[in-house]
């Protein structure tokens, strides 16, 4: 060994130890004690703050006269420890995790290390710092730390900065993976597992020749590892379990895992359904299941699979909303009792941005579920892609490590391993409430569906798979060389997965099994899937928002609001004393308020929710001298509901997810979601159009998310204008959703508190406004809120019906500008609201035109661009249901493929412009 000075590749090892041995000496070694004693003796300078550093960069430090053998005793204890740390810092690079053989494990780094003991040194006895091992040959303390961080295992946890999980992880991995040899019964249940796994697949090749199932094969370890999971789950005593996944693997995950029936697989294939009680369409594979499993520990579990579209990793925030919503139902305030499990693909992990959006959310307050397992089924391929030309990182991994999670590979094609670190990832889980990553390094025995001939483009690979042994192979063989497993255990195991699926596929034939989906259960039973005429009561009596409103004005003794707050106060309290008349921040509170008050709770999620973005909500007032938060709306009265209102990370897409999954499961809580500026819900567009706006339809998954997008033309350019209202009426049939533009703060006030109180869910797209937020126009009285419901359509009451001949209908800010120029010009023109774009009431808006008996025009007027807006959706409409005798026109912006102009003056001339068209002012 070379005992020169010390490289500056040890001075961090050694000051780690030094401050292990002040903080507690008996923590180190015997021979670290006297060595740290004897130096302390002869004085080491700098030892904490700072290192000598000669001019060649490396490190000396003075060690104390204590004799020459005391000084290479330390040094060789020193370079054992440099040793150690390099197995635990770099073992992932010489494990073997590629079943295939393909990626070479890269040993440099522990050889390097290897190479400067001596045969001496290796047959010597020391301290090996493990509590099993004990003193040992070097050589035996080198074999140990070979099997431990280079065996089928490859542990990635040095990164962690927080020394108490690093030194957890690192203790279990080297006290807990390998002295620990499984019992014949887990063997057994694992070899099971695998072989159910690798049946079903093979059988369903089988009977559906040619039909896409998105086979497992290759990552058959997913099942036994799942497995693992959920029975630890068990003997954790949790209570639910919900899992998200791609396609890839699911119809295995949902029989084998889900329990799932598998004659209801069989009638997927077939197509079996009946069209009176199922009418829902989507490809068998995106489909998910509810089911309750009993654990060999006798707990019961509910397993959740989210249904997800082919948007590969847009299901993960939707796990973690689903959790935590389940865990706040649940009163689940330690986040011990439900956790989400998420199954990636290795391409998509690290191709997907969500993928970070959703680690992302791990540690914020407003977000957390006390961590996820996720389970990368590493497949080394991207549909034809390799991972060379589709990432530009070692691991598909290497992204979590930012997040400070640990990370733990495996060879797929030992389940063994699986089992193991299932168990410590679930251990890690529940002590320190953060993510888990498992990547199962597997392969990928098809093409990308069961149709794709992969040696296309992967000729050479494919060639290693073709002739590599199914994973259930390589098991068998090695239980029955290595264990005491009987040839006849084996083939009893293999017999039952055989007849069981066999006996599953005749009796689904003989008894006709068809499709079915039933998502009304648990938290939704009492609700319905349809909507019902009877709208209900959302007045409220004037002495109940009474109690809304002493809540909202007051102020915690000791807290200190800003000055500017007590003035937002005091107008409050002179909009309920009608002093002043209410604007939408105060019915919007007020609706809030009431909601809370029958016992509903209120979720309300945005980038910068709590304030506003328009500084006009201040639903969370802050203590100047503190910091401290005070939300008003949370002190109404005792038996209340609560209001959690969130200010969420910079995304769209990861959060809007999350809140989905959130109202998914639970259906009595209002759950809302702001965009900043309605225009940014453009990136989260995969959630409206795979998840909100068709989940009922494919899924039969409901969903009472509210979405309040600002939206209105006031010369702020095309990124602050426009919530793209044109995308969701094109998304609009049978029902599935409502998208509504409000007007005043009682619309707002009756439309939020309608949402919760019907006896059904679904989605709510709400245009709210930016600049009718102040404007003295856009108020209400408080009668409003204590008569009345949210009315559809707003007609115009200011005119004699009898006397117009021009009927302006339009929807949302722009009714103001036609009012303002309409009153300035003294013209006969009526002007009409539609405040609910969809469902569209063809009733109600025909009973406004009609209501004009010598109507000659009616005019369509809206603030985007003919191509954008409402036009398109309502023209069809509004042509058949006026009479020839009334000619339809539009007045609105030219179309553009921009939403507005980003000039205030060319803002302004466009503004100017259709209102006067639409009002039949000549430009002469």
């Amino acid at each position: 060994m070379d005992l020169t000075p010390l490289s500056s590749g040890n001075a961090p090892v050694l000051e780690e130890l030094y401050q292990q041995y002040k903080e507690s000496p008996t923590s180190v070694t015997e021979e670290w004690q006297r060595f740290f004693q004897g130096l302390e003796n002869g004085g080491f300078p700098r030892l904490q703050g700072g290192h000598n550093v000669s001019s060649n960069g490396s490190v000396n430090i003075d060690l104390p006269d204590t004799g020459d053998d005391d000084k290479d005793s330390g040094l060789l204890h020193l370079g054992i420890t440099n040793l150690q740390n390099s197995y635990r810092a770099f073992g992932h690079l010489a494990a073997n995790l590629d079943p295939l053989g393909l990626s070479k494990p890269d040993r440099t780094v522990i050889e390097k290390k290897l190479m400067q003991f001596s045969d001496a040194e290796l047959n010597g006895v020391y301290d090996s710092g493990n509590s099993i091992l004990g003193h040992a040959k070097l050589k035996d303390i080198i074999q140990w730390f070979e099997e431990t961080y280079c065996s089928t295992i490859g542990v990635e946890h040095r990164h962690l900065v927080n020394e108490e999980e690093r030194l957890w992880v690192q203790k279990e991995v080297e006290e807990s993976f390998k002295p620990n040899p499984l019992s014949t019964w887990e063997k057994l249940r694992i070899f099971d597992k695998l072989v159910h796994a690798d049946y079903f697949e093979r059988f369903l090749a089988k009977k559906y020749v040619g039909k896409k199932r998105f086979s497992l094969e290759g990552g058959e370890t997913l099942i036994p590892l799942l497995d693992t999971v959920i029975e630890e789950a068990g003997a954790m005593n949790m209570d639910g379990l919900v899992l998200g996944m791609a396609h890839r693997g699911r119809l295995n995950v949902l029989v084998n895992t889900l329990q799932k029936p598998a004659g209801l697989i069989f009638a997927e294939f077939a197509e079996k359904y009946d069209p009176d009680t199922l009418d829902y369409s989507d490809v068998k594979y995106h489909l998910g299941y509810s089911n309750n499993i009993t654990t060999t520990s006798q707990k019961e579990l509910h397993m959740t699979l989210l249904f997800n579209p082919s948007h590969l990793e847009a299901v993960d925030p939707v796990v973690v909303g689903s959790v935590r919503a389940r865990q706040t139902i649940n009163q689940d305030k330690s986040r011990d009792k439900f956790m989400g499990i998420m199954i990636h693909g290795d391409a998509a992990f690290v191709g997907q941005g969500v993928v970070a959006e959703t680690l992302n959310l791990m540690n914020l307050e407003g977000f957390t579920t006390g961590g996820t397992i996720h389970v990368i089924v590493d497949n080394q391929i991207g549909f034809t892609t390799l991972p060379q030309e589709s990432r530009s990182t070692l691991y598909a991994t290497d992204l979590a490590k930012g997040f400070q999670i640990p990370i733990f590979h495996i060879n797929g094609d030992d389940p063994e391993a699986a089992f193991k670190v299932a168990k410590l990832a679930m251990k890690y889980r529940q002590k320190f409430h953060k993510d888990v990553i498992i990547d199962l390094v597997c392969y990928r025995r098809h093409g990308h569906n069961e149709m794709d001939e992969p040696a296309f483009t992967q000729p050479t690979i494919y060639d290693v798979i073709k002739k590599h042994p199914r994973t259930v192979q390589i098991y068998e063989k090695k239980l029955l060389k290595d264990s005491d497993i009987a040839k006849e255990d084996i083939e009893f195991v293999k017999n039952g997965a055989t007849n069981g699926l066999n006996d599953s596929f005749k009796t689904a034939q003989e008894k006709d099994t068809r499709m079915e989906v039933d998502t009304m259960k648990g938290t939704w039973a009492g609700l319905s899937r349809e909507a019902d005429e009877n709208e209900p009561v959302t007045e409220m009596l004037i002495d109940q928002l009474g109690r809304i409103n002493e809540a909202l004005n007051r102020v915690p003794e000791n807290f200190t609001p800003h000055p500017k707050m007590m003035k937002l106060i005091e107008a409050r309290e002179k909009m309920f004393q009608e002093e002043i008349p209410i604007d939408w921040a105060f019915g919007e509170a007020f609706a809030i308020g009431s909601i809370l008050r029958v016992g509903h709770n209120v979720r309300f999620c945005g980038q910068d929710a709590q304030r506003g973005t328009f500084s006009h909500r201040h639903a969370v007032l802050i203590d100047i001298k503190n910091g401290n938060k005070w939300i008003p709306l949370n002190s109404i009265e005792e038996k209340q509901g609560n209001l959690e209102i969130i200010n969420s990370p910079l995304s769209e897409f990861s959060v809007l997810c999350y809140e989905y999954g959130y109202s998914l499961s639970d259906p009595h809580s209002l759950v809302v979601w702001e965009a900043q500026f309605g225009d940014f819900a453009n990136g989260a567009q995969i959630i409206f159009d795979q998840f909100l706006t068709c989940s009922e339809v494919k899924w039969h998954r409901y969903s009472g998310l509210v979405v309040l997008l600002p939206h209105g033309y006031e010369g702020q350019g095309p990124e602050h204008s426009s919530a793209r209202l044109e995308r969701f009426l094109q998304n609009c049939a049978r029902n599935n959703i409502q998208v509504c533009n409000p007007t005043t703060p009682a619309q707002i006030f009756h439309l939020l508190r309608r949402q919760i109180l019907r006896k059904y869910r679904k989605p709510l797209i709400v245009m709210t406004p930016k600049s009718l937020l102040r404007k003295p126009e856009a108020t209400s009285k408080l009668s409003e809120l204590s008569s009345g419901i949210f009315e559809e359509i707003l007609p115009d009451t200011t005119v004699d019906k009898s006397k117009v001949e021009r009927l302006v209908l339009c929807c949302g800010k722009v009714y103001y500008d036609l009012e303002a120029k309409r009153n300035e010009k003294k013209l006969n023109v009526a002007i009409a609201r539609v405040e609910q774009l969809y469902p569209y009431h063809e009733e109600k808006i025909s009973k406004e035109i009609n209501s004009y008996p010598n109507l000659k025009e009616l005019v369509w007027a809206q603030e985007e661009p003919l191509n954008m807006g409402a036009w398109l959706f309502v023209e069809d409409r509004l042509r058949e249901q006026i009479k020839s005798s009334v000619k339809l026109m539009h007045a609105a912006r030219t179309v553009s493929a921009s939403p507005a102009a980003g000039l205030a003056k060319l803002h302004q001339a466009e503004q100017e412009a259709l209102v006067d068209e639409a009002l039949g002012i000549s430009k002469g």
